[in-house]
């Protein structure tokens, strides 16, 4: 029936639209298209293989009439788009005629089987259909539902959903995929993600004049929590919660900045991730003014940003691995409170991008530019990345009054150069005696010294001669490792693993 309709609708276009060869028509970049739409969106959620189809109209307001010398689908997604034009259909339709002050019908088809692989076909499939005129384009997005998922926002990449549970509990459905398209605001309510959730987040930069104050762009793809919203993430060392890029092809795995992150906003609280993988993000998580957050057995990996920001904030950390951030593994700017306990940051991607980045002001500020106090407590850790210093101490104060850059580094791998400990420009505060002070049993990392099984391949379990073997000191509340090992209860290693011999 719908193959019917769909041939009487072109014979009518055919017969309403015909072609006088000797008329001279307006081409190339003298062509003004108008369109209806600029994206044609499949809002069907497929659960087996089926197709639906949308209608848009293209306008010539131009007196004189123009040919398109080209229509085609880009070809950009697993997901199959046809289309059928001035009474002809694709895959190209060439030579198309709209006469003055007139218009023209676009059909447009989406073929989706959501049984398809996850690694084949994206949740949500974009390509475009791409108008020529000469050395000219024009195009309208296509977009369509590519996997069975729950998409939180709707397919509105622009859109922002408002969660309230008046101070309730939402556990988050685990039988199916989340997908994130646009941004999740929290309020008034507890969200959980069980063991075995998966949230992918579609992102890219969008506009949204509703959004928040300014101008309304906003990089999408992210969960924002208000003061009375709290996020928790629950995952276990066999089903952890994964967040990450939508995309999971192969080649996007390792992929940088897919998505803005988790947001957790001023004075929210409770905020909990515990054996959850973070990937692909531009921030992976950030803790804005008085929010409380705790990161348990957890990887934040491959950010664009750094894997970690916080400003007068709570957070703390332990037990998880952050490495592959393009920038700081953990910025930290106006004060808080951070606590490290048997936690890997690996810097190895980023250059001149310290893994531990400490201040108690905010760089170049204009307004309130007073420091705030800033507590950090790290032990059993480890701090180290491709350059020659990973740490950076920016005390704003310049050490008279210590209540307010208050740093404890304890039996830690860390990595520092001279110019840290005795800088050249007397300008510049040095640390001389830091290693006496205020990073006490700690080890500082050489070039050729062991550390890692593999940073080439992202293993960052310890060397059978690493040097974090065996620097820690035993804390009860942390007895396994982040892959669920068992610690030496008198020497365990520092860092996120405990070393195991092959087999």
């Amino acid at each position: 029936m719908r193959h019917i309709l769909f041939c009487g609708l072109a014979l009518l276009l055919a017969l309403t639209t015909g072609c006088d060869p000797d008329r001279d028509f307006l081409t190339g970049e003298a062509v003004n298209l108008r369109f209806e739409v600029d994206t044609v969106s499949f809002d069907t959620v497929f659960t087996q293989r089926g197709s639906a189809t949308q209608l848009f109209t293209v306008y010539n307001d131009a007196t004189d009439p123009i040919m398109i010398d080209r229509v085609a689908v880009a070809g950009r997604t697993g997901v199959h788009f046809t289309f059928n034009i001035d009474g002809t259909e694709g895959p190209e339709v060439r030579d198309v005629v709209i006469w003055g002050k007139d218009s023209i019908f676009v059909f447009v088809e989406a073929e989706v089987d959501p049984t398809a692989s996850e690694n084949i076909s994206p949740f949500i499939a974009e390509d475009e259909l791409i108008f020529e005129m000469g050395n000219f384009q024009e195009s309208v997005v296509l977009e369509a539902y590519g996997q069975n998922a729950l998409y939180l926002t709707g397919q509105n990449r622009s859109a922002v959903l408002q969660l309230s549970c008046a101070n309730d509990t939402f556990r988050l459905p685990t039988a199916l995929p989340i997908v994130v398209y646009g941004a999740l605001v929290i309020d008034s309510c507890v969200v959980q993600a069980l063991a075995g959730t998966r949230i992918y987040f579609h992102g890219g930069l969008q506009r949204n004049k509703e959004v928040f104050a300014g101008s309304g762009i906003f990089d999408a793809g992210f969960i924002y929590t208000q003061p009375g919203g709290s996020l928790q993430l629950l995952g276990d060392a066999q089903n952890p919660v994964v967040l990450s890029t939508d995309r999971l092809e192969e080649p996007y795995r390792e992929s940088q900045g897919a998505y803005r992150g988790l947001i957790f906003g001023p004075l929210s609280k409770s905020n909990r991730i515990e054996h959850a993988e973070i990937y692909n993000a531009i921030i992976g998580v950030t803790a804005d003014s008085l929010t409380e957050v705790t990161i348990d057995n957890s990887i934040i990996a491959y950010t664009s940003r750094p894997s970690l920001a916080m400003r007068e904030s709570n957070v703390t950390v332990r037990n998880s691995l952050f490495h592959s951030a393009a920038d700081n593994s953990i910025y930290v700017t106006k004060g808080g409170r951070l606590t490290l306990e048997h936690t890997t940051l690996a810097s190895y991607t980023g250059s001149d991008n310290a893994a531990l980045f400490l201040l108690n002001d905010i760089p170049q500020c204009d307004d309130n530019c007073d420091p705030t106090p800033l507590t950090v407590r790290v032990r059993n850790s480890i701090l180290t990345g491709f350059d020659d210093n990973e740490l950076v101490l920016g005390d704003v104060t310049g050490g008279s009054d210590p209540s307010f850059f208050d740093v404890r580094i304890e039996n830690s791998v860390v990595r520092t150069d001279a110019e840290f400990l005795n800088p050249r420009d007397s300008r510049v505060r040095g640390y001389p005696d830091f290693y006496t002070t205020i990073c006490r049993d700690c080890y500082n990392l050489q070039f050729d010294d062991p550390l890692f099984v593999s940073v080439r391949q992202d293993s960052f379990q310890l060397d059978s001669l690493s040097v974090a073997r065996d620097l820690g000191v035993f804390l009860p509340e942390l007895p396994t490792d982040l892959a669920g090992h068992p610690r030496d209860t008198d020497t365990p290693d520092a860092g996120a693993f405990e070393y195991r011999p092959e087999g």
